[in-house]
């Protein structure tokens, strides 16, 4: 009865901690940079609309992901690849769901892209994923297994982290 009882009283005091004011300002751009290791080296250019919270325990922003990565190489070893996601990046975890679209030269491949990691108040985010093709694969360079590393840059945030 005692465990029920101090539980009861730990998600009630989680809870009282996470009431947050109401804003103005319903959504807000972030401008997230990245490198990631997934066979090659690819960076990665994102934008994330999505609301920002600087509130008592929780600093992070969750919202809709748009952007680009590329391995940047010369000629037929280039790969780029648009994505779309949703991020989930708070105090001190981030969960992503993007659909990744990879184009080296005549060939295309579709993947589902899940990661998890971990965040610093939703400022550095270091992630491990897994790309799940949808077709046997065709592009030589990309594994499935990959870890990234990405920058959220907003001032609002910045400054709470």
């Amino acid at each position: 009865m005692k465990k029920h009882f101090l539980s009861l009283l730990f998600l009630l005091s989680l809870y009282s901690f996470s009431q947050e004011k109401q804003s103005n300002k319903k959504y807000d751009l972030a401008f997230s940079p990245g490198i990631i290791c997934q066979g090659n080296m690819f960076n990665e250019l994102n934008v994330t609309v999505g609301k920002i919270s600087t509130e008592n325990w929780t600093v992070g922003i969750v919202g809709w992901r748009i952007g680009i990565e590329s391995n940047f190489k010369y000629n037929s070893e280039f790969i780029i690849a648009p994505k779309v996601g949703y991020d989930i990046s708070m105090t001190y975890f981030t969960v992503r769901l993007s659909a990744v679209n990879y184009f080296q030269n005549n060939k295309s491949e579709f993947r589902i892209l899940p990661e998890m990691g971990i965040s610093l108040g939703g400022s550095f985010c270091l992630t491990y994923g897994y790309g799940i093709s949808l077709k046997n694969s065709e592009i030589a360079g990309v594994s499935n297994h990959r870890i990234g590393l990405s920058f959220n840059i907003n001032k609002q945030l910045n400054d709470a982290f």
